[in-house]
C-alpha cells in the first residue's frame, strides 16, 4: 500500500482514483448493465480531491448530479457505488437512487440530487443542524456553474449568510451548462465569485490547474468556515473532458472550440501534479486502484436486484419511537383553533428533541393570526425564528436540517405562497427517504393556510391538497377542530416522514374542547362526528363544519346523516368510509377546493369501485366552481357551499325535493366566516 502521508501524493492518488474509477464506468457503460444515467467527472477531479482532502471524516458534504468524484473523495464506498450503477441491492440506495442519487453517511457524505441547485439550500440546512446542535463540523455543497444561475442559490447563501453558518460554498465552474456556454447565461466581465459577495460571503477563484494550489485555497476558507462559523465560497475553474451526460467523448458536435479543448487538457492537473510523483510510485498506485475497481465491478455484477417487494417500504419511513402515543385527557377547557395550534408547537419546542419553528412572520407582534404568539418569548431565537421571503431555499433548509437530527416546523401564511417551493416539497423532501433507499428520513412538518373571503381572491385562497395528496411520500392532513390540530400537529412533528398541515383560515376563532396537555391524534384516521343511517356526509377541514349543519338540517326533516371528519388526505382512512357507506348507501362529499381532480374525486371513485353494489345513488360531490374565486363580495356569493348545499343535493338524491322549501336563507355573506369578522386578513 502507498505511503499518503505526504500531501502530494494523496491528492495524486484520489484524483487518479476517480479517473480511473470513471474511466473504467465509461468503458462498462456500453454493455447496458448500468442502466441509469451518469455524469463523469473527467477532467474535473481535482476540486473534489482539493476540498475533500481538507474535510475531516465527520464533516458533511453534499453534490448535485455530477457527483461521483465527491463521493469518492470523501470516502465513499466504491463497492457500493457502483453496485449502484447497476441497480443491485448492494448500491449505497439499494437501487433505489442510481447514479445520481450516492450516499455514505459513515463517511459523510450526505447525499446527491440531480436537479440543478436543489442541493444547496439542503447543505445549507444540514449547517444550521450543525450550528443548533452545536457539533464540530463543516459542511461542504457542491456544485457546478449553472446552479448560480437559479434563484435558490440565491437565496440559501443570503440564509446562510444572515445566520452565519459554517458552509463552504464549492462552485465548479466549467463553463457549460449541458451545451450552453457561460456567455450566453451570465453577463460579461463579471466573475462568478463576485456574486456571493453581495451576500456578504468570503469569496475567492481559483484555476484548477494546480492541484496544491487549489488544496490552499480550500484549506484557508474551510479554516475560517470551521473557526468563525461563517459561510465561504470558492469558484474552482475546471473543464469537463467527455459529454455532460454519458460515457462519451462529444468534442465533434462543435459546440466547444477546439482550440479551447486543447487549451484545458495541456493543462491538466493530474497530468501537471503527476510530474512530481517518481514512476514506481505511480505504477503501484494505480494497480492497487486497478485492483479494487476489478473487484467493485465483480462485486457489482455478483449481487443480487432488489426485489420487487421492497418497492412500496422505502416511500415513508417507520414511526419507531419507544415511546407510547400520548393519550388526551378529559376536559371542558374551550380555546381557539389558532390556540390549539399554538399550544401544540409549544409543547413540540419544549419536548420533542431537535423541534425549532421558522416561518415568515412568525415572531411577529400578530404571530400568524395568532397561531405562534409568544413562542419566541418563550423559547428564544434559537428556536424561533423569522425568516426571509425565500420560500423555496427555507423549504430545502428545513429539509436538510430534518435530514441531519432536526424536526423543523415551517409555517406558510398562505398555501399560495409555499407554491414556489414546489421543488423542494414534491422532488426532494418526499422522495427523500425512498431516493436514499430508506437511509435517511425527512420528519418535518410544513404548515400551510387555506384563505378565504373578504377579497382574498385568485392568490391567496387556494385550497391545493388534492396536488399534494398525490405525490407519494407527503403526508398530508386538514384538521377541522382545535382539539385534532393539537393533537395531529404534535403527531406530525413526531413522525419521520414530511407532514404537509394544511389549516383553513375560518378555522381559527372556533373554539372547542381542548386539553391542556400534550397528546397525540393519529395522521391516518377519519373520524366519525355524529352517527346516522340514511346518508354519509364526508367532510373535508372547514366543510366538515358545514357537514354538521346539514345534518341538524335533514334531522328536522327525519333524515340521519352520518358525518365523517376525514381529517387525512394521504393517507385516507378507507376502512372507516368504507363501513359508513356500506350501512347508508349514499355518500356526499364536500369539499372547499375545485371538483377537478379533486379529493372529492379519488373518494367518489375509489368508493364506487368498492361498494358498487351497495351504492343506492353515485356518489355526491360539493366543492368549488371550475374557476379562480373572485375578490368582489357579490361575485363570491355564489362561490362557495354552504349547508344549505349540502342540505339540497342530499334531499334531491333521496327523492325528497320538496323539503327544500323548509330551508331558511343564511344572512351571513359567504365571503364572511361569522358577523365579528371584519377583515383584512
Amino acid at each position: 500500500m502507498t505511503d499518503l502521508s505526504d500531501v502530494t501524493y494523496r491528492l495524486y492518488r484520489s484524483m487518479l482514483r476517480v479517473r480511473m474509477i470513471e474511466r473504467a464506468i465509461a468503458a462498462e457503460y456500453s454493455n447496458q448493465e448500468m442502466r441509469c444515467p451518469v455524469h463523469l467527472s473527467i477532467g474535473q477531479e481535482v476540486a473534489a480531491a482539493a476540498v475533500c482532502d481538507v474535510l475531516r471524516q465527520e464533516d458533511w458534504a453534499l453534490s448535485s448530479h455530477r457527483s461521483h468524484a465527491h463521493y469518492l473523495a470523501k470516502g465513499g464506498d466504491l463497492n457500493r457505488m457502483i453496485a449502484e450503477l447497476y441497480g443491485k441491492a448492494t448500491g449505497c440506495t439499494g437501487g433505489f437512487g442510481g447514479s445520481m442519487h450516492l450516499t455514505d453517511l459513515k463517511a459523510g457524505f450526505i447525499g446527491a440530487t440531480p436537479i440543478v441547485g436543489s442541493s444547496i439550500p439542503i447543505a445549507v440546512g444540514a449547517a444550521l443542524s450543525v450550528k443548533q446542535r452545536g457539533l464540530d463540523k463543516v459542511v461542504v455543497a457542491f456544485f457546478g456553474d449553472g446552479a448560480l444561475e437559479t434563484g435558490v442559490a440565491h437565496e440559501s447563501m443570503n440564509f446562510a449568510s444572515v445566520h452565519q453558518l459554517p458552509i463552504l460554498f464549492v462552485c465548479e465552474n466549467n463553463l457549460y451548462s449541458v451545451y450552453s456556454p457561460l456567455s450566453v447565461r451570465q453577463p460579461p466581465n463579471r466573475p462568478l465569485c463576485e456574486l456571493p459577495k453581495a451576500h456578504g460571503i468570503l469569496s475567492d477563484s481559483i484555476i484548477g490547474d494546480d492541484a496544491l494550489a487549489v488544496l490552499g485555497r480550500a484549506e484557508r476558507l474551510i479554516a475560517t468556515t470551521r473557526e468563525s462559523l461563517q459561510p465561504t465560497f470558492l469558484e474552482i475553474g475546471v473543464y469537463r473532458w467527455v459529454e455532460h451526460c454519458g460515457h462519451q467523448e462529444d468534442d465533434h458536435l462543435g459546440y466547444r472550440p477546439d482550440a479551447e479543448i486543447a487549451d484545458w487538457q495541456s493543462r491538466d492537473a493530474l497530468t501537471i501534479l503527476e510530474a512530481g510523483i517518481p514512476s514506481g510510485v505511480r505504477e503501484t498506485m494505480a494497480a492497487e486502484i486497478d485492483q479494487e475497481i476489478a473487484q467493485a465491478f465483480q462485486f457489482a455484477r455478483q449481487s443480487e436486484f432488489p426485489s420487487a417487494d421492497s418497492l412500496d417500504t422505502k416511500v415513508y419511513a417507520s414511526n419507531h419511537s419507544a415511546e407510547p402515543a400520548l393519550e388526551p385527557e378529559p376536559t371542558t377547557r374551550m380555546i381557539t383553533f389558532a390556540e390549539a395550534l399554538n399550544e401544540a408547537q409549544a409543547y413540540a419546542l419544549e419536548n420533542i428533541e431537535g423541534t425549532y419553528l421558522m416561518g415568515l412572520g412568525a415572531p411577529d407582534p400578530k404571530g400568524i393570526f395568532g397561531s405562534t404568539l409568544g413562542l419566541q418569548e418563550k423559547f428564544g431565537e434559537k428556536k424561533v425564528f423569522d425568516v426571509p421571503i425565500s420560500e423555496n431555499a427555507l423549504t430545502g433548509v428545513a429539509l436538510g436540517s430534518a435530514a441531519t437530527g432536526l424536526r423543523p416546523i415551517l409555517t406558510h401564511q398562505r398555501v399560495d405562497f409555499a407554491l414556489v417551493s414546489i421543488d423542494q416539497i414534491v422532488n426532494q423532501a418526499a422522495k427523500w427517504h425512498y431516493m436514499f433507499g430508506g437511509e435517511m428520513s425527512a420528519p418535518m412538518v410544513i404548515r400551510m393556510i387555506i384563505g378565504r373571503g373578504w377579497g382574498q381572491g385568485p392568490q391567496h385562497s387556494q385550497a391545493l391538497h388534492a396536488w399534494f395528496a398525490h405525490i407519494p411520500g407527503l403526508k398530508v392532513v386538514l384538521p377541522a377542530t382545535g382539539y385534532d390540530a393539537k393533537g395531529m400537529l404534535i403527531a406530525a412533528v413526531k413522525d419521520e416522514n414530511p407532514v404537509v398541515f394544511l389549516e383553513h383560515r375560518w378555522l381559527y376563532n372556533i373554539k372547542d374542547a381542548v386539553p391542556e396537555s400534550g397528546y397525540e391524534i393519529p395522521l391516518d384516521k377519519a373520524v366519525i362526528k355524529r352517527k346516522g343511517a340514511d346518508v354519509t356526509l364526508i367532510g373535508i377541514s372547514y366543510m366538515t363544519l358545514e357537514c354538521l349543519r346539514a345534518a341538524d338540517l335533514l334531522a328536522r326533516q327525519g333524515i340521519s346523516a352520518e358525518v365523517i371528519d376525514l381529517r387525512s388526505v394521504r393517507p385516507i382512512d378507507y376502512d372507516t368510509l368504507i363501513n359508513s357507506v356500506q350501512k347508508t348507501g349514499l355518500v356526499l362529499i364536500a369539499d372547499h377546493a375545485t371538483l377537478v381532480g379533486s379529493i372529492t374525486s379519488e373518494l367518489a371513485s375509489r368508493l364506487s369501485e368498492k361498494l358498487f353494489d351497495s351504492l343506492k345513488k353515485a356518489p355526491i360531490r360539493v366543492g368549488l366552481p371550475d374557476y379562480p374565486v373572485p375578490t368582489s363580495h357579490q361575485l363570491a356569493e355564489g362561490y362557495y357551499p354552504l349547508a344549505s348545499t349540502i342540505f339540497d343535493s342530499t334531499v334531491t338524491a333521496l327523492g325528497l325535493p320538496s323539503l327544500r322549501r323548509e330551508l331558511t336563507t343564511n344572512q351571513i355573506p359567504r365571503d364572511q366566516p361569522d358577523a365579528s369578522f371584519t377583515g383584512p386578513f
